[in-house]
């Protein structure tokens, strides 16, 4: 990639999983390249602000990794976003998981459901895949996930097929929510119109910026509207080609850190 006119993005939005570090890194920091040229580009002035699936309680550790001391970051696929310095939601966009639940449940019985417990960890309905959730796991009944709103709910069906998966939730006819799936058969459900993109809008207003000063960088399905919404979406060498479609550019892969490279182009060493 090249820089042209000049133009240096304001805020630069960057998915974690993928991005930031690889699908095998998941508990490791990024890699000293990655972390040399993030702050590099917080040091001349970008806002940097992580946009993630992950979880506030999984995203704090990072941020400290990272060196992010001051701005926003947007977690929970734009559910929840927080103040970096005060480490603690700003903004939190709940539903009612009620109907959903129920359809979920009936669609696929050997599924296991979590939703967040903001800032601790997940209550769940069965037990997940090793390595999938980490912070505070409890198990619960199916009637106790919807007992209040909550900022997500993640449906996981681990002998199951991803794209089985995206055809029920596709099929639901529930007009409240908004799918992302993951890479393996992992959905997160968001409230009607919550994305990574709602939640980085919110952080541009709060510093007075727009989509118009932004760069966002990512990989998966759940930064489709994040890359359509900044100015420069920038999709890594190893995303699926739909996203690839949906960005302006496509820099180098997670494992070359594609990423430090597509940051020093901007702001270099």
């Amino acid at each position: 990639m090249t820089v042209t006119n000049g133009w240096r993005p304001a805020l630069i939005a960057l998915d974690v999983d993928g991005t930031l570090v690889t699908y095998a890194e998941f508990h490791e920091p990024p890699r000293p390249p990655v972390v040399d040229a993030v702050r590099r580009a917080h040091d001349a002035g970008a806002h940097i602000v992580v946009a993630t699936g992950r979880s506030m309680h999984s995203t704090l550790p990072l941020l400290d990794q990272l060196g992010l001391k001051d701005g926003y970051a947007v977690c929970s696929n734009g559910a929840v976003v927080v103040d970096v310095a005060a480490r603690w939601p700003v903004d939190i966009e709940t539903f009612d998981i009620t109907d959903t639940v129920r359809y979920f449940t009936t669609q696929i019985p050997d599924a296991v459901l979590a939703v967040e417990e903001l800032g601790r960890g997940y209550r769940v309905t069965g037990e997940f895949p090793a390595g999938d959730l980490d912070g505070d796991v409890t198990v619960v009944p199916h009637d106790a996930l919807v007992e209040q709103p909550v900022t997500r709910l993640v449906v996981r069906w681990p002998d199951g097929d991803r794209e089985r998966l995206r055809e029920i939730a596709r099929d639901s006819g529930l007009p409240s929510v908004d799918y992302a799936i993951g890479y393996t058969a992992w959905l997160d459900i968001m409230p009607v119109g919550v994305s990574k993109a709602s939640g980085l809008s919110k952080v541009a207003g709060r510093l007075g910026l727009t989509a118009a000063d932004a760069l966002a960088a990512g990989d998966g399905h759940n930064d489709l509207e994040m890359l359509r919404w900044a100015a420069v979406g920038i999709a890594m060498g190893q995303a699926p080609d739909d996203v690839k479609a949906a960005a302006d550019a496509v820099c180098g892969d997670v494992e070359s850190n594609g990423l430090a490279a597509l940051l020093t182009t901007y702001y270099p060493q």
